[in-house]
C-alpha cells in the first residue's frame, strides 16, 4: 500500500497541472472499493486523446519514470493506447480515454468504452487522498465485456456485486 500511495502522490499533482479529468479503473479501483485482492498496477484513464498537446506535454513530464512508451495495444479484449510508468516500485498504467476501445462481443467489433465522455465516478478516500474511481457498475460492465477473463477479473466482479448488494 505504501508504494501505491507514493505513486498516487506523484501522479495526481501532474494530472492536476495539465487540468486533466481522470479516473482510476480496474483492479486498483476494486481494491479501494473494498474487494479483497492484491494491488498490482494502478490504471488511470485520462479524458484526452493521445494526440493532444497537453497529453504530449504530460508524457514529457513523466518520462523519467516511463517503463513502457505509449503504444497501440490490441488483443481479444482491448484496442487502445497505453503507457506504463513505474514510481517507487508501483506500476501506473496510463490510457487516454479517446482511444480506449473494448471488444464488444455482441457487435463483434471494438467500441469506445468512453464514447459519452467522462463516465460516472465515485469519490472514495484512500488513506488521505480522495480518488475518482470508475463506478462499480462500469467496472463490472468492463470486466464482463472481456472475451477471456482471468480469475482476478471474476473475483473483482463477484466482490463488487457483493458490495453493491450491501448498499441496497
Amino acid at each position: 500500500m505504501d508504494k501505491a500511495l507514493a505513486a498516487l502522490k506523484y501522479i495526481i499533482p501532474i494530472l492536476e497541472k495539465y487540468n486533466f479529468r481522470w479516473v482510476i479503473t480496474g483492479g486498483f479501483a476494486c481494491y479501494v472499493y473494498g474487494v479483497d485482492r492484491p494491488i498490482t498496477d494502478i490504471d488511470v484513464d485520462i479524458s484526452t486523446s493521445k494526440d493532444s498537446s497537453e497529453f504530449n506535454k504530460f508524457i514529457e513530464k513523466v518520462r523519467p519514470y516511463q517503463t513502457q512508451a505509449l503504444e497501440h495495444f490490441v488483443d481479444q479484449n482491448y484496442g487502445n493506447y497505453n503507457m506504463e510508468l513505474t514510481y517507487e516500485g508501483q506500476v501506473l498504467d496510463i490510457c487516454p480515454m479517446a482511444e480506449m476501445n473494448v471488444f464488444d462481443q455482441a457487435q463483434g467489433k471494438y467500441v469506445n468504452f468512453y464514447e459519452e465522455g467522462l463516465p460516472d465516478i465515485e469519490l472514495v478516500k484512500f488513506c488521505d487522498i480522495e480518488l475518482p474511481l470508475l463506478s462499480k457498475e462500469l467496472i463490472i460492465k468492463n470486466k464482463e465485456m472481456l472475451v477471456w477473463k482471468r480469475d482476478s477479473d471474476l473475483k473483482d466482479i463477484e466482490g463488487l456485486k457483493k458490495l453493491q448488494a450491501k448498499v441496497l
